[in-house]
């Protein structure tokens, strides 16, 4: 892969990892407020619904920093790029896309079928 590619692709990385820690930050800080400004009942409910969302989003938003460290661990090691069920080259132009990627586009979409044919079997035995 071209290095500068790579580096483009790392400095998106980075600044993606940086967005998000930003963001969680902020999250936290109106988290605080929201949990001590309220009283009332449906103030309290509102506010621990909001609190549950955002707790939601923080949990996406660290599984995304996650891959981001990892990708940035593989740029290190020499192995990004390279798919982590195949082992064929991801093409760059998907990296620059999803610079994250861990997989090639037919792992993914075989292993996207997985994981719906598992909800769906999951589901219909409830």
């Amino acid at each position: 892969m071209d290095g500068k590619i790579l580096e483009q692709i790392r400095d998106s990385l980075l600044s993606k990892w940086r967005q998000i820690e930003r963001h969680t930050v902020r999250d936290l800080e109106q988290s605080e407020d929201l949990t001590s400004a309220h009283a009332e009942i449906i103030d309290i409910a509102q506010s621990l619904e909001q609190l549950g969302r955002d707790a939601s989003l923080r949990e996406a938003e660290r599984r995304e920093q996650l891959a981001i460290e990892r990708a940035l661990a593989k740029m290190s090691s020499g192995s990004f790029g390279t798919c982590e069920d195949c082992g064929e080259e991801i093409p760059a132009r998907r990296l620059i896309v999803l610079p994250a990627a861990r997989l090639c586009a037919n792992c993914q979409a075989f292993e996207e079928k997985q994981a719906a044919r598992s909800r769906f079997s999951g589901a219909a035995a409830r």
